[in-house]
């Protein structure tokens, strides 16, 4: 079942409804990093970061956690004032003689708790979350959910050496050959151990993948991003 953007079944969402100065605000997911082996029935952590409520008094947040047989997927969203707060996205300042407005967006970088999984067997399962930008300042229901990566859960022991990760980067490819990869609004960037073939200086795209460390430096980091797809 997904996350209650359509109908009054939850308690924020059953507030939301009933009271006419709060509202649901869908969240859009740019960015995630979870385990990439997790025991069964072992709650585990994901990190989720993304795009915050704009130009709206926050009242509450939820990760919009759900699961079944296949997936988890998150669809944050945020119970927000119907009052219209006054907007820095809406203001421009002055640039060279012309009016250019900030690049800043409100975001959120939060950690949200997955109840243990509990396959009868070891399994795979997708970890989905909420992602289209073009949808972002939309009052719809609901964003389309997009495939961030897989997480494996056993019943005896796990491998703890990776994090997956997923989401939308920026890369750039140094003189020396080194690309690294940032997400928006994440801090700090990660070295990407085996880089596309092309010899673009900068590209954007929707990657997944996992971190891990090295026994051999690349690019001088031995915490770096190994690329799984890029889209």
């Amino acid at each position: 079942m997904r996350p209650a953007l359509f109908a009054c079944v939850s308690l924020v969402v059953v507030a939301a409804c009933s009271d006419p100065e709060s509202e649901i605000m869908p969240a859009e997911v740019s960015w995630m990093e979870w385990p990439a082996e997790v025991l069964a029935a072992e709650p585990f952590t994901v990190r989720l970061v993304g795009y915050g409520a704009f130009c709206r008094e926050v009242l509450r947040f939820d990760p919009g956690i759900t699961s079944d047989n296949s997936a988890v997927t998150f669809e944050p969203f945020f119970l927000v004032s119907r009052r219209t707060l006054p907007c820095p996205l809406d203001r421009r300042v002055p640039l060279s003689g012309s009016l250019t407005p900030p690049i800043i967006a409100p975001f959120f970088d939060t950690r949200a708790q997955v109840g243990g999984l509990t396959p009868q067997t070891p399994r795979t399962y997708e970890i989905r979350g909420a992602a289209d930008a073009s949808l972002r300042e939309v009052s719809a229901p609901a964003l389309p959910v997009r495939l961030f990566g897989e997480v494996v859960v056993r019943s005896d022991s796990v491998d703890r050496s990776r994090t997956n990760a997923g989401g939308v980067v920026y890369a750039y490819r140094d003189s020396t050959g080194c690309v690294s990869i940032y997400a928006p609004v994440v801090q700090g960037e990660y070295v990407l151990e085996n880089p596309p073939a092309d010899t673009a200086t900068f590209w954007s795209a929707f990657i997944r993948g996992y971190i891990h460390k090295v026994a051999a430096p690349v690019c001088g980091e031995s915490l770096v991003f190994h690329l799984v797809s890029r889209n």
